[in-house]
């Protein structure tokens, strides 16, 4: 058996939960219609160095799409298989689901741990398999951490997978996607407005969904850029670790928002107005990544600290501004869409 299931790298992917469902619909350009009303707000812990995933979108479950049809197993689950994660592996694949699960990388090439005495348990996609090389296909960060494809030898995935160590780790669901062609979504304006307002509004956008989790208490939208330029600020000093993944999402929240932009102006010729000066944003941000990584690596020898809170005040000031241009836009071009607490506009 030999068969690949299509992946394209998305618009976002500093973190695999992710980047892995927006791979599997960036190969379906239909599929962009809900990428682009969703991924608007960004979320930050207030104690970012306690928890994993410190800043990200708010997304209320980053595995459901209507495009997408998805299983959840997990490892009591797959372990109760009599050891058989291979055969369940090889069965979803053939019916064209990925599948998404944590692996131990001290077994799995090219990665970071690989060979190593310490264990190191992490997520994965297996997008494919190759029975005349005897290897499944991954998608994942390597040890350079490029977001790239990579093998695992079938005899060595049920070692990656049942063999985890000692130590406790996060386990992320076994879960199984697969495009559905029959999904359908629409284009909301209003929807896409009160995203962005809330966005504006650091509103908390998770409290919509009470009625199946507690709402989080943590920033959302502008004011998440006062816990960067706090975090930014205590790496520059030597008191927080080098984490590069902050100012990743920040740079793919301002790439996804030029696409929705890009999409907005289609239906509203006036947006196009907004796009170029926010794709300077996006340069910005994107400088403000890259200012981070050459700190890290030493080609860096200015003032670290002043030019990234700088870089972040300006990014900041530019982006409230416009995105206050593009929420006015979209509230004039098409019907509003209601919410339950109203931000200041599009109600």
């Amino acid at each position: 058996m030999r068969k690949i299931l299509p992946f394209k790298q998305p618009l976002a992917y500093g973190y695999q939960f992710y980047a892995f469902p927006l791979g599997i619909l960036a190969v379906y350009p239909k599929a962009s219609e809900w990428v682009l009303s969703n991924y608007i707000q960004l979320v930050y812990e207030y104690t970012d160095q306690s928890v994993s995933v410190p800043f990200s979108f708010y997304v209320y479950d980053y595995s459901v799409s209507p495009w997408l049809q998805t299983l959840r197993l997990n490892r009591q689950w797959c372990s109760s298989r009599n050891g058989r994660v291979n055969d369940i592996v090889r069965e979803a694949i053939g019916k064209d689901f990925y599948v998404y699960l944590s692996l131990n990388e001290r077994y799995v090439p090219q990665r970071i741990a690989y060979g190593g005495r310490k264990d190191w348990v992490h997520d994965a996609l297996i997008y494919g398999i190759d029975d005349e090389t005897n290897t499944f296909e991954l998608y994942g960060y390597d040890e350079r951490m490029k977001f790239r494809s990579t093998q695992i030898s079938q005899d060595d995935l049920a070692r990656a997978y049942y063999d985890t160590g000692d130590e406790p780790f996060y386990d992320v669901p076994f879960t199984m996607y697969r495009f559905d062609d029959a999904g359908a979504y629409s284009f909301d304006l209003g929807f896409v407005c009160q995203g962005i307002v809330e966005y504006l509004d650091s509103f908390n956008t998770s409290t919509h969904f009470q009625a199946q989790r507690d709402p989080w208490d943590r920033a959302y939208g502008l004011k998440t850029y006062d816990l960067l330029d706090a975090h930014l600020d205590g790496y520059g000093r030597g008191v927080i670790r080098y984490d590069p993944r902050n100012v990743q999402v920040l740079w793919e929240h301002k790439r996804m928002m030029v696409a929705r932009m890009r999409r907005c102006a289609e239906l509203i010729p006036a947006v196009g107005d907004i796009v170029k000066q926010y794709e300077s944003v996006e340069r910005q941000a994107w400088m403000l990544r890259a200012l981070t990584i050459a700190h890290q690596t030493g080609y860096d020898r200015g003032d670290f600290r002043a030019q990234a809170s700088s870089l972040l005040r300006r990014i900041r000031a530019a982006e409230e501004g416009l995105l206050g241009r593009f929420a006015l836009e979209l509230e004039r071009g098409g019907p509003p869409r209601a919410t339950q607490t109203a931000p200041s506009s599009c109600k």
